[in-house]
């Protein structure tokens, strides 16, 4: 299996001639968690560029299923105020938030014939009460406007033929999409693959993207993506610059993923320190996160903090810790019942009275308060997303 570990997938390569190249080849997403991570902002993207230095020709290649509008959007800014000339070869997958930076005015568009192209309205997700829902619906539908305003500037369609297909979410090969419009030539390739469009992304957003897109066709495939080479001379004898080659996988002592699971951890620090250094901080960053949300749920009181002071000794998991606490209110709540049935069971014996003076008014509001506790608790745990495409 291909090591999966150190492929930086936005990357630039002087290719000699004043001229550069630069890769998208993940989702483009507003953070990483790790500088190792394969996925593509808009800040670094901004540093690949400039690693450039001051060339006449950048030549984009995509290979994306997309992501964050705004950072799609801030990529295709940064490439529209750069002063060299631009070329796009989409050589895999082109869809969502990475067809902005493909409608850039101005600019060639070459495809490969086995590629996939796709156009959809944005996705979003938002909660709160109905001005807040309100809100939502005006920014998706502006970025929509938007979105379609860029394809018909690039198409010649009008902007509400384009509308219509971004609702319909279409999906355009290389012939289809050389005949809409979107791309200008199509990249001439090996027979074997004209039916096959690979996406680089990893199987959990291959899993995603079939859960968002409702049109997602069968010959998508996840390309398996490997290290990056180090930096190599060309045939003009230019360096390359953070050259990261998909195809090259260089990285000394870890032959394949079986030898680096069975690695010890001195062993992986010996033969990898940089990779032992990502691992280690991702660890501390993950226990940090978990005795967050763990604090984050803890209620005041001395049983409530004893019980999350044991839940962070024990490794226990925040969500587990939930469980736990969820639990106990109801087991107070039973107690609790339970005493007040001890208490009153003496004035069963009392004849008399209004059948309404014991009708356990007081027992509902207790009721009724811990089930408020709880829903407070859990309203934590939910969040508003940003916008995708």
């Amino acid at each position: 299996m291909p090591n999966k570990v150190f492929h930086l997938m936005a990357s630039v390569t002087a290719l000699g001639n004043r001229r550069g190249e630069v890769m998208i080849y993940s989702t483009i997403s507003p953070y990483k968690w790790r500088d190792t991570d394969p996925q593509v902002t808009s800040s670094e993207f901004d540093k690949k560029i400039k690693e450039l230095g001051d060339v006449d020709e950048i030549v984009v290649r995509i290979n994306s299923p997309g992501g964050s509008v705004w950072e799609a959007t801030a990529i295709r800014t940064i490439l529209e105020k750069h002063p060299a000339k631009k070329l796009i070869d989409i050589e895999g997958l082109c869809a969502s938030a990475a067809t902005i930076i493909a409608c850039m005015p101005g600019v060639k568009v070459r495809m490969a014939k086995g590629g996939e192209y796709m156009i959809h309205r944005c996705s979003s997700g938002a909660w709160g009460h109905a001005d807040a829902m309100l809100a939502a619906y005006n920014s998706m539908t502006a970025t929509d406007n938007t979105l379609a305003d860029y394809y018909s500037e690039r198409t010649g369609k009008p902007v509400d033929e384009c509308m219509e297909l971004m609702k319909a979410e279409t999906w355009y090969t290389g012939k289809t999409a050389l005949e809409a419009g979107f791309v200008d030539e199509l990249i001439e390739g090996g027979e074997e693959s004209d039916d096959i469009a690979a996406c680089a992304v990893d199987e959990d957003t291959m899993e995603l993207m079939k859960a968002c897109y409702a049109n997602m066709p069968d010959q998508i495939i996840c390309q398996e993506i490997e290290a990056p080479s180090e930096p190599t001379e060309d045939s003009n004898g230019s360096s390359a610059v953070a050259a990261d080659d998909p195809s090259v996988n260089n990285d000394e002592g870890v032959d394949n993923m079986d030898e680096l699971r069975n690695a010890t951890a001195e062993q992986l620090q010996q033969e990898n320190p940089t990779l032992a250094q990502a691992i280690a901080n991702d660890a501390v960053s993950a226990e940090r996160n978990r005795i967050k949300e763990i604090n984050a749920l803890t209620r005041k009181g001395a049983k409530w903090e004893a019980m999350a002071k044991k839940a962070i000794e024990d490794g226990t998991s925040a969500a587990d810790f939930l469980k736990a606490v969820i639990a106990e209110e109801a087991k107070a709540g039973d107690e609790y019942l339970e005493g007040r049935r001890r208490e009153t069971d003496p004035a069963n014996e009392v004849g008399g009275g209004d059948s309404g003076d014991n009708d356990g008014k007081d027992e509902n509001e207790k009721i009724d308060k811990a089930a408020k506790d709880i829903a407070e608790i859990a309203k934590g745990m939910s969040g508003n997303a940003f916008d995708m495409a």
